[in-house]
């Protein structure tokens, strides 16, 4: 039987609480699997903020017991406060802070690989993780709730590339922005996934080609609710694959991704054939054409980032974006073009 994290978990909540934790109320509310629900993120400065709206609204939405671990892949201790005080006032939810090993492998080749450490460190054995360009719309307990089937996974299709891309086999992909997974299944086949990472470091899609292929066949689909990808944008051009999916199932989304850099580059914005051009609500180009860009808006003025968008640091912010998508534009062109 799956357990809530045993031992383990309880001493690492106590032990970690300090100044970070907010403690768990002592209820006889209980959610799947009788424990709550564990909530984990993976995050560095340049993305504390969205963090904070991806929690912000995950707790809103939420009724009931819930753990969040946030993993430390660079956070300055002004940016784990400003997320704490986040938060809305609740007695039932528990924020905990978690260092990665030094010789992890976010350590060595970055960040995005949080996803493949977490899976080592986190003292539970089933979690809901979600990337941090996200926006819950809706309760999480029924995506928490989900029959795995005996799966180590469970996951929405990508829509951008639900077969796959050409750098990998053709099969059913998925997005890796939201990841339910029950760890002790895939915690038995840890050290190959850790190999395969070095096999696939360069990949194009990085950790997303990596989960996919060491995953194949041992993951669980679940709507695109729960992962709604490339909403105005790319999810609205027909394509053979696209169009054999359950699109529909987006337009009123338990929980939105932001897919897209958050400042795009020059090409991207200019492109006429991908109109409207993907990015994040916060960068300096928005998100132009996305349904739910106001609503995120809207839960960052709940957190500790309230006004950020009228402030002069996000004017400055964009406008240095902007003269630097230009400048990088540029220096392509006049490298590509040669004068005789």
């Amino acid at each position: 039987m799956l357990s809530c994290g045993g031992a383990s978990a309880d001493r690492l909540q106590a032990g970690m609480r300090g100044a970070w934790g907010k403690p768990l109320e002592q209820s006889p509310e209980t959610s799947a699997l009788g424990c709550g629900i564990y909530l984990v993120l993976a995050t560095d400065a340049s993305y504390a903020m969205p963090a904070a709206v991806t929690i912000r609204s995950a707790v809103e939405k939420t009724a009931g017991r819930i753990t969040i671990y946030v993993v430390d892949c660079g956070l300055h201790v002004e940016d784990k406060e400003k997320i704490e005080t986040s938060l809305p006032e609740r007695h039932d939810v528990t924020l905990i802070f978690l260092d990665l090993p030094a010789e992890s492998l976010a350590a060595e080749l970055g960040a995005i690989w949080a996803k493949v450490d977490m899976m080592k460190i986190l003292p539970v054995e089933r979690v809901l993780y979600l990337d941090a360009d996200m926006l819950v719309r809706r309760s999480l307990e029924e995506l928490w709730n989900t029959d795995l089937e005996g799966s180590s996974i469970a996951a929405a299709t990508d829509v951008g590339y639900p077969m796959g891309h050409d750098g990998v086999p053709r099969r059913p992909y998925f997005n890796a922005g939201m990841l339910l997974l029950d760890l002790a299944k895939a915690r038995e086949r840890l050290s190959e996934l850790e190999i395969r990472v070095s096999e696939m470091k360069n990949a194009q899609f990085h950790d997303q080609d990596v989960l996919n292929e060491h995953f194949a066949g041992d993951w669980a689909e679940v709507s695109l609710s729960w992962n709604a990808q490339g909403l105005g944008t790319y999810a609205e051009a027909s394509s053979a694959d696209r169009d054999a999916l359950t699109l529909g199932t987006m337009k009123d989304p338990g929980v939105v991704h932001f897919t897209g850099p958050v400042h795009p580059d020059l090409e991207m914005v200019l492109n006429p054939w991908v109109q409207p051009y993907t990015s994040k609500p916060w960068g300096y180009a928005g998100a132009p054409g996305h349904p739910f860009k106001n609503e995120w808006w809207g839960v960052l003025n709940e957190t500790a980032w309230a006004g950020w968008q009228g402030s002069t640091q996000y004017y400055e912010m964009c406008e240095g974006e902007k003269k630097k998508a230009i400048h990088n534009s540029i220096t392509k062109f006049e490298t590509r073009v040669q004068y005789q």
